[in-house]
């Protein structure tokens, strides 16, 4: 029994079906557990906010996308079409054609969840101007892949003729259209990751954590890779052996990695802070501990002497970071406060326990 519908073992050998399920299946389950981290995180702390709902939303469209993009192996993705079998022709298009509007608005929303990370990042502080690019580039970028999403469900005429090629009509010619949803792609992919840089470069912080901080959201830019080796696929179907398997990996990755990279600044003061308690606690290099007498209470201090003193009963709800208008939240959602030059400056708490 093959795994290809109506193929021969010799033919079924040579499918890269394998390949392509391994990728979707490793990719899927590991941005489901990231964006569901970030969404446990943001529930428990402070709730979801619409950036939640957002990635949520693109993680259920990445995992349909993949779950299609396995199907599809069964009509014969994964092998050239001279060696395709005749009868998947009609199966084969018709998911085809479902997975292509998914792709396009689905990663639309995890750049869509970005972009309103960033509308909270600047809240409450003189950066006006940067809010207005915000929402034009959403917008814009919104705007742009619905475009691209409804000339892929009507480029054909009649419609039907999408998902049965050998109907007589006519179809958008798929260089031109392809090199235009790949602009749209790519100029957005870099919009989303370039705005939060000229804030970044001003936060009142310590070299090492502004370049953390902007590395973190120039991984962006992978998807960027990802969609330009997408488009060099298009002349090796269009002039080539038509196999489009990597034409669809590389849409799934862009599609995972994205949805990754969004739920990134979430997580990372997390486990920051968990590898600061965890340094704090083991290392005994510069650090002494002593026990305080006010009810168990203690301290620790570097070798200067510079004492802390560190509560030995943690509040019921653990917040990381300050409000933007310098009042303490036990959210974390609040990244940055106002100082009173109207600069930006980044407040982090740090707690140690000692058992």
């Amino acid at each position: 029994m093959t795994w290809v519908e109506n193929a021969t073992p010799e033919v079924d050998a040579q499918s890269e079906w394998r390949t392509i399920i391994a990728i979707c299946v490793t990719l899927s389950v590991f941005s489901s557990v990231i964006v569901g981290a970030r969404l446990w995180i943001r529930h428990r702390n402070h709730g979801l906010a619409a950036d939640d709902w957002m990635a949520t939303l693109s993680a259920v469209f990445a995992l349909l996308y993949s779950i299609l993009c396995i199907l599809q192996t069964k009509y014969g993705l994964g092998l050239p079409l001279a060696l395709r079998p005749p009868e998947n022709l009609i199966p084969f298009t018709r998911v085809n054609y479902g997975g292509r509007p998914i792709y396009q608005m689905g990663i639309s929303f995890f750049k869509a969840a970005l972009l309103i990370s960033y509308l909270r990042l600047f809240k409450g502080t003189s950066h006006a101007v940067s809010r207005r690019v915000v929402w034009i580039a959403m917008v814009a970028i919104l705007a742009g892949h619905l475009g691209c999403s409804l000339t892929l469900i009507l480029a054909c005429n009649p419609v039907h003729k999408s998902w049965e090629p050998l109907t007589p009509g006519t179809c958008l010619a798929p260089g031109p259209s392809f090199t235009a949803y790949a602009i749209v792609t790519i100029v957005s992919d870099v919009v989303v990751a370039v705005i939060p840089i000229p804030v970044l470069l001003k936060l009142k912080v310590n070299t090492g954590k502004k370049v953390g901080l902007i590395v973190i959201f120039l991984l962006g830019l992978f998807t960027t890779l990802c969609s330009i080796f997408r488009y060099l696929q298009i002349d090796r179907i269009q002039y080539g052996d038509g196999n489009s398997t990597m034409l669809v990996l590389w849409g799934v990755i862009e599609f995972n990695v994205g949805n990754m990279v969004s739920s990134l600044p979430f997580l990372a003061p997390i486990f920051l802070r968990k590898a600061k308690e965890y340094t704090s606690k083991y290392s005994g290099s510069g650090q002494q501990y002593g026990a305080a007498s006010n009810g168990g209470a203690r301290r620790f201090g570097k070798s200067g002497g510079e004492g802390y003193k560190l509560s030995s009963v943690s509040s019921p709800r653990k917040g990381t970071f300050a409000t933007a208008h310098g009042q303490s939240s036990n959210s974390e959602e609040n990244i940055l406060k106002s100082s009173p030059d109207n600069s930006i400056v980044k407040s982090v708490s740090y707690s140690v326990q000692v058992d």
